[in-house]
């Protein structure tokens, strides 16, 4: 019998044994012959384990394989990582609030594998399994500007780029409000309470935990940690989930070294089961059907006042974190819905459905359904339904972070949407803040004074297109010089437009929102740029959304190269100065929110820079001084940078 080799092998073998192979052996196996080239060297099954496994990338179930991404990933992640962060997160320099900004960490911090705010923080765990944080866990002791490494206590070797320690190499991490909490490789629970604190090792009194080697049927074994508000939870194998009220101290970094907490970090804690949450089924029995009136728990969140969780049976259950009972809502359950996720935070929650549904709720909509169940009365039904936002259906979301009153969505083409309110204006949406987003982006002040809040008109809230985070710097420059031309009172053209806009008279507003909103998504849509884009990628690719408080951040991977060509597309000169100048600095006479909010500066300092949309202007035509503008009076699909061709100056 003549052996069979290696490519001869059926493919559903191959996939079985390419997880075996490191990434050197298996180009070296794709680069056999054509076929196994063409059909497996971008295999997302397999890139998909491997980067994964090498970055530590958390892999959201609703992430699915897709094609080349993840080779592409995997090659990019090494260099081409950025942290990114806006709102008020005052405690770092880079970040000016209303736009997202590039927050530069220290030159050992590399690969960064997720992010995570809390009320005052903003963290992160790299690939080396180590977790740095800026700002202040608990607000008490001032904020940190910089980056620190979290502690471990003195008899625990802490894990670094250089050496590998499995007890404090941390896999999985949750922050919360005050408190972060993380998971290391061999099955250590950690959590830290202050930025100068050592960590303290949870230790369970009524229950048993297994360390070593992570199997995730194996009873005993902690599968993952999640940080609430003011409670602690983590689900343990064979046990189900438990939950503790957050420590409110510990032990600190020069405490004494006698000191037992101090020097070996353990904390012993009685956890609250939740009950029925056991259930661990066998491959044998994994799409049985049985008489678990709750089924597997596939996973959980931890709000400020309850606890809920989505099972194999595709059912949505909460639980009271004071009183433990356990309550179906099944309002998120219907015929042949399945359920894929469960995400939140603080008072709100989103349910993920593999038909791409993404079902909103909140600790009201909790409190309502226990009401109606105690009473047994039907009691306003209709507000027991949870919300479904249009711009979050179907559109590929995979993960949702919410802050205290505006939440953002990541998408699985890399864009962030953006939604709730924008606490005083401070910029937390990502979408301008009120120098640059106000109205073009349709967004409105709540009150009277420019520091109330920013909120969408019904027009933007309704609309089943997202409103997208954008990065680019110049699209900043872009709307700045937009909300010059509206605000300069020396042209009754731009009095006209600016107060028809702003307040969205015969509806201008929602006709020249889509306008902005089409010409910052196609920004980048030109025919040599797109060959020069192989990977398909973009020039700025969000990995990770991260929100709490009244800040927001994110990891995006950047192609710098392609960013600056696509900048070049919309740059009609480069001058040399001989004095730095802020970039796309607006005419004298523009509006600004804040006299001591000054624009970024270009890398370099010496170069101003002419755009193409500062050319243009808003028309005349078609203005009576007696009447509204009417937008039936202007084609907008037509409009270039929101204006008419004809409203450009040459550009000689």
């Amino acid at each position: 019998m003549t052996p069979m080799g290696l490519t001869d092998l059926p493919d559903d073998v191959l996939l079985l044994i390419f997880p075996y192979l490191k990434p050197w052996e298996f180009l070296s196996l794709c680069a056999v012959n054509r076929c196994m080239h063409d059909n497996f060297q971008k295999s997302p099954e397999y890139w998909r384990v491997r980067t994964s496994e090498t970055f530590r990338i958390p892999i959201h179930p609703l992430l699915r394989a897709d094609g080349p991404r993840w080779y592409w990933l995997y090659k990019n992640l090494r260099t081409k990582t950025r942290l990114y962060a806006w709102g008020r997160a005052d405690w770092i320099h880079d970040v000016s609030g209303n736009w997202p900004d590039e927050v530069h960490t220290p030159g050992e911090i590399t690969n960064i594998a997720d992010l995570q705010c809390g009320g005052w923080s903003i963290s992160f765990l790299t690939s080396d399994g180590i977790i740095y944080l800026s700002g202040s866990l608990n607000d008490a002791d001032g904020w940190y500007s910089g980056f620190l490494p979290l502690a471990f206590p003195s008899c625990f070797r802490q894990t670094t780029k250089d050496l590998y320690e499995p007890d404090t190499a941390i896999k999985q991490f949750s922050s919360g409000r005050k408190h972060i909490l993380g998971l290391s490789d061999n099955g250590h629970v950690w959590g830290w309470h202050g930025e100068v604190e050592r960590a303290y090792r949870v230790g369970l009194s009524n229950i048993e935990m297994t360390l070593g080697p992570q199997n995730s049927s194996k009873p005993g074994t902690v599968t993952r940690v999640v940080a609430g508000w003011d409670y602690s939870s983590v689900y343990v194998a064979g046990t189900g989930i438990v939950y503790w009220k957050a420590i409110e101290y510990g032990p600190d970094i020069d405490s004494d070294e006698e000191d037992s907490t101090a020097k070996y970090g353990l904390m012993m804690i009685s956890g609250s089961i939740v009950p029925g949450t056991s259930l661990c089924r066998d491959t044998s029995t994994r799409h049985a059907a049985d008489d678990h009136p709750i089924g597997e728990v596939r996973k959980h969140i931890v709000l400020a006042e309850h606890l809920v969780f989505i099972t194999d049976t595709n059912k949505v259950f909460a639980t009271s974190l004071r009183r433990g009972d356990v309550i179906e809502l099944r309002s998120f359950s219907a015929p042949g819905r399945i359920l894929q996720d469960v995400q939140g935070a603080f008072h709100n929650f989103a349910v993920f459905t593999t038909s791409g549904e993404v079902l909103m709720g909140n600790t009201s909509l909790i409190k309502q359904t226990i009401l109606s169940l105690s009473s047994r009365n039907n009691i306003e039904t209709l507000s027991l339904e949870p919300s479904t936002p249009p711009s979050l259906q179907h559109t590929d979301v995979i993960s949702i972070s919410f802050g205290d009153w505006h939440f953002l969505a990541l998408h699985a083409n890399g864009k962030i949407s953006s939604y709730g309110r924008d606490s005083q204006a401070c910029g937390s949406l990502g979408l301008g803040g009120g120098r640059y987003g106000v109205p073009f982006r349709g967004l409105k002040y709540s009150g009277i004074i420019r520091r109330s809040d920013l909120v969408k008109f019904p027009f933007t809230e309704n609309s089943s297109s997202p409103r997208y985070v954008w990065f680019e710097p110049e699209k900043k420059q872009w709307l700045g010089y937009l909300n010059h031309q509206i605000s300069d009172s020396r042209k009754l053209v731009s009095r006209k437009w600016g107060s028809s806009l702003i307040h969205n008279t015969q509806g201008l507003l929602e006709k020249y929102s889509e306008c902005i909103e089409r010409q910052g998504e196609a920004w980048s849509d030109f025919p040599d740029i797109k060959e020069q884009d192989p990977d398909g990628l973009g020039a700025y690719f969000a990995l990770s959304v991260a929100a709490a408080g009244w800040q927001s951040a994110a990891l995006v991977l950047v192609n710098a190269d392609l960013a600056q060509k696509i900048k070049d597309k919309h740059v009609l000169e480069y001058t040399t100065c001989s004095a730095p100048e802020p970039v796309g600095s607006l005419p004298h006479g523009s509006h600004s929110d804040s006299e001591e909010e000054d624009l970024p500066q270009e890398p370099s300092e010496q170069t101003k820079i002419k755009y193409r949309f500062e050319l243009g202007d808003f028309p005349t035509s078609h203005l009576d001084a007696g009447r509204d503008i009417d937008p039936d009076d202007f084609d907008f699909s037509t409009w270039k940078y929101g204006f008419p061709d004809e409203c450009f100056q040459a550009s000689t």
